[in-house]
């Protein structure tokens, strides 16, 4: 399967170096060869393409970033997990969003009675009559239906009614606290706590669907520079090759001597080991993205060469209009960390709240009785206070530090949010900046090699066949220099845009975003 994904890769050889400037179109070799009569390669050198241990019955793909993106939403075990996660998340909430319906209690109770009293206190007592029931045994039944209800201002209300009981069937409780407990924004903190529970888990859930695009970028952009690397050594390997070729036609000439073909020989094997450690890279980088979108078939990636020039072109073109400041107010509105702890402050505030609450004494308005024959009822006031407890204001205590010590978190975060936005801006400028260098440093070091050549081809200038190596290996590492300096700004921007919080929003046109990964 090497063999074919490095012929898909040498197929779109030339598009590559249009696409990202690397320039590593064949060199045009000594012409010197064409008056020659070659030789027929020595049978002890290594062969030009390396022998691989490959995957025949792989299945090759042309993968688009869009592409990759969309399968890891859709396979990703992290994902899944999570998502399954929020259907318990959200069943909470429903109960807790229930917290003021009412509550029915059914009870169905059946006593038995034995009596041992009768005919002056004596009584015979069988098995029969205690398992059975007999003269003194009665069977007493009973069905009652409570129902509860606690209003947002605290107000409890109890019914008990035993419908088939004659006499007073129907009890009642009413209960108004008049201190603590009472009001709406006590009695709702549970509810809001529960409410702002669920939207920190939705942001959660946007917080890892966020960092998995993030690692699915970066994957992309490490099998495109696996993909290019073995571009660049197969290249360097074809060149190599042929300088051989035509060293070994001159040595058979008379021409040079035997000892020249040491270097060339070394240089070409240098080529063939740099070609295996290559594709063994783009080996790993494909086996990265597989786990990436959970799957274990034998497939076989190939990054789209045109959609490498248009995500190149499309960073280069979104850095230029990123200004700092922008970037920051953008952060603090986008970043789901910050959003998150402004939600735990509102969540702190709340048990605080409950905490000043419960140092108030407890007094409750309370009317109770019975409907039926015999009614009752009765109104009081119920004040209640538990002196030489030091655990109220020990809460109320606690829930005031931690409220300043989140108050201080919040500052933290805002500088550090601040600060890595800049960093991060910088770091991709000076990324292109770096790209750009490393193409003027590529397009000298072939100029170099093309000059060294010729001169080597018409005797020229004292170059020897190690000066030309030299040369040739110089090429090779512009190159690759060229190329990581690509990734690496790709790498940069796809950071700054988690940095900034806003890779969900960048790529949602472009996904196939399922529900229940939208919180």
């Amino acid at each position: 399967m090497m063999g074919t994904s490095t012929i898909l890769i040498s197929q779109r050889l030339g598009l590559w170096g249009v696409a990202l400037g690397l320039g590593v179109s064949a060199i045009a070799l000594p012409t010197l060869a064409e008056s020659i009569p070659l030789a027929e390669p020595a049978t002890d050198l290594p062969a030009l393409e390396p022998v691989l241990p490959t995957a025949d019955a792989a299945e090759v793909v042309t993968l688009t970033l869009t592409d990759l993106l969309n399968l890891t939403l859709e396979g990703n075990r992290e994902l899944r997990n999570q998502a399954l996660g929020r259907i318990v998340q959200r069943q909470q909430l429903a109960a807790a969003e229930q917290t003021f319906n009412p509550r029915l209690t059914p009870t169905l109770r059946v006593d038995a009675t034995r009596s041992n009293s009768g005919n002056g206190g004596d009584a015979e007592l069988t098995p029969g009559s205690v398992l059975l029931g007999g003269s003194d045994t009665d069977l007493d039944q009973q069905i009652r239906l409570d129902t509860t209800l606690t209003t947002r201002l605290g107000t409890s209300f109890e019914l008990g009614l035993t419908p088939f009981e004659d006499g007073q069937s129907l009890q009642f409780r009413v209960s108004q606290p008049l201190l603590r407990g009472f009001g709406t924004a006590v009695n709702e903190a549970p509810l809001n706590q529960a409410r702002l529970g669920e939207t920190r888990n939705q942001l959660a859930l946007r917080n890892t669907v966020i960092a998995t695009l993030t690692t699915a970028i970066f994957s992309y952009n490490n099998l495109i520079d696996a993909q290019a690397q073995v571009d660049i050594q197969t290249q360097a390997l074809e060149r190599r090759q042929q300088q051989l070729d035509i060293l070994q036609a001159l040595v058979e000439a008379g021409r040079r001597a035997p000892i020249d073909l040491f270097d060339p020989e070394r240089s070409l094997a240098d080529a063939q080991r740099s070609l295996v450690d290559a594709q063994n890279q783009l080996d790993q980088a494909n086996s990265a993205l597989l786990n990436l979108i959970g799957t274990d078939r034998n497939l076989r990636f190939v990054a789209s060469v045109e959609t490498i020039a248009e995500l190149f072109a499309a960073a280069a073109a979104q850095l230029a209009t990123y200004q700092p400041d922008a970037l920051v107010t953008l952060a603090l509105t986008q970043r789901t960390d910050y959003q998150q702890a402004q939600l735990q402050r509102q969540q702190q505030e709340l048990d605080l709240l409950v905490a000043q609450d419960n140092l108030r004494w407890q007094l409750d308005a309370v009317a109770d009785g019975t409907l039926g024959d015999g009614s009752r009822s009765a109104m009081g006031l119920v004040a209640t206070r538990t002196f030489g407890d030091p655990q109220p204001e020990t809460n109320r205590l606690a829930s005031d530090i931690t409220l300043q010590q989140q108050d201080n978190t919040l500052a933290q975060l805002q500088d550090q949010i601040r600060n890595d936005v800049i960093a991060g801006l910088n770091e991709a400028q000076a990324s292109l900046s770096q790209v750009v260098a490393a193409e003027r440093a590529t397009l000298n070091a072939r100029r170099q090699l093309e000059a060294a050549q010729e001169q080597f081809r018409l005797g020229r200038g004292n170059i020897s066949l190690f000066q030309l190596i030299n040369q040739e290996e110089a090429l090779v590492t512009a190159e690759t220099n060229e190329l990581e300096a690509r990734i690496a700004f790709l790498n940069s921007v796809a950071q700054l845009e988690q940095t900034v919080g806003i890779t969900f929003d960048r790529w949602a046109a472009e996904l196939e975003i399922a529900p229940e990964l939208q919180g």
